[in-house]
């Protein structure tokens, strides 16, 4: 295979977070995509691989659109969490609230069966 090739290779890995040489998750670059082909880091240069770049740079912006910043996840994960402490406390209301009646039932039943 060629170098060529293997660099497209290692783009589509990248592309599919399926790396076999770096962590998932690694960012698109051409040093990721060199170490990822096996070569090194700097192996990927404008002058012999324009093609290459402007596959890889499209493959950069496409990733940044789908990953959400560090900031906007921990914002998620807290309003996220906001929701299921307001739903666990009005499910407790509600459970407070069915126990009363159900005492209140048992209370008037067991009044009912002694005659009081």
């Amino acid at each position: 295979m060629s170098a060529l090739n293997e660099y497209y290779a290692a783009l589509e890995r990248l592309k599919a977070n399926k790396p076999t040489v770096l962590p998932k998750g690694s960012a698109i670059n051409n040093d990721t995509v060199a170490l990822e082909a096996g070569r090194k880091r700097g192996s990927i240069k404008k002058s012999r691989h324009a093609a290459l770049i402007e596959a890889i740079e499209l493959a950069a912006q496409e990733a940044g659109k789908n990953v959400l910043s560090t900031i906007q996840q921990v914002e998620k994960a807290k309003n996220k969490t906001k929701a299921v402490k307001s739903d666990h406390e009005q499910l407790k209301e509600d459970y407070g609230k069915l126990l009363e009646k159900v005492n209140s039932l048992l209370l008037e039943n067991f009044e009912l069966r002694h005659g009081k």
